[in-house]
């Protein structure tokens, strides 16, 4: 049975800092950047088992990790750019972080004060939330790392690393830049690169039938399937090789840089696809 949980979502402590920096600034034909300014926003609010946490930033890291708990305590990092100390601070206290409810799902919401000629804003996420949640993550700039989820999970930068840590549901993260790992994972795993590695790896208790697909341009693959995988295979590489520990039933003709098959009866489908790399599967 669900508890009921109150709508009220509490704001904590706001910790504030102010960084100068020296021998880095960024000008866009204006006043250049030279002072920043830090700003810590700790939110809170009750979470059902199974409900949604949609987080979206554009420069920023995510970083979200489950616990035995029945809410989402998050804390926000604001740090904001300008030409002088007392701007940033302003830019940085103009920047409002909140948690929205609607319905079954918790929303992360950013209000920034716009334009930003001439000056930054970061908003990094670092939440605690109830294990049995499903996650659905967005920054544009920034690494995400996620543990300890039982739900399914839904994550997205363009140029940072993926890192993905005991999961049991469903995961489906995507990167432009940067690598993807995966350790100790349970269920269906898509995984896209462009540019970055991609390293799986399956917990012994994980069952035999599963759903993957690794996909990277520039980078190998590590993959450590299941106990007794089943799965119809499709492995290929441009530039590089390809080594099985585990026994492919080949279909077709045999290369060393392709090869289409199955592993045992074949019930689950794996696709593992680079084009400059080596893959590597156990």
């Amino acid at each position: 049975m669900k508890k009921k949980f109150s709508k009220q979502i509490s704001i904590g402590i706001l910790l504030c800092s102010v960084v100068f920096v020296a021998g880095c600034c960024v000008q866009i034909g204006g006043c250049p950047i030279l002072a920043q300014y830090q700003r810590l926003v700790q939110l809170s609010a009750p979470m059902e088992e199974g409900s949604l946490l949609e987080a979206k930033t554009h420069n920023g890291s995510i970083t979200i990790e489950g616990a035995d708990v029945t809410k989402c305590s998050l804390t926000a990092t604001i740090v904001a750019g300008a030409a002088t100390e007392k701007e940033a601070k302003e830019l940085a206290e103009q920047t409002q972080v909140r948690l929205d409810r609607l319905g079954d799902k918790l929303v992360v919401k950013i209000e920034k004060p716009t334009p930003l000629v001439n000056r930054s804003i970061k908003v990094s996420f670092k939440a605690t939330v109830p294990n049995c949640m499903n996650l659905q993550l967005t920054t544009h700039n920034g690494a995400v790392s996620i543990a300890e989820i039982t739900g399914d999970v839904t994550a997205t930068t363009h140029n940072g690393k993926m890192t993905l840590m005991k999961l049991t549901g469903a995961a489906n993260l995507q990167t432009h830049n940067g690598s993807i790992r995966c350790e100790e994972i349970a269920g269906n795993a898509k995984l896209r690169t462009h540019n970055g590695k991609i390293s799986v790896y399956y917990i012994q208790t994980a069952p035999a039938v599963c759903n993957v697909s690794a996909v990277t341009h520039n980078g190998g693959i590590e993959f450590t399937a299941p106990p007794n995988l089943s799965a119809q295979v499709d492995i290929s590489t441009h530039n590089g090789s390809i080594k099985t520990d585990l026994p492919v039933s080949v279909v077709g003709k045999i290369s060393k840089r392709k090869i289409k098959g199955t592993i045992g009866t074949g019930q689950g489908k794996l696709r593992l696809e680079t084009h400059n790399g080596s893959i590597n599967i156990r």
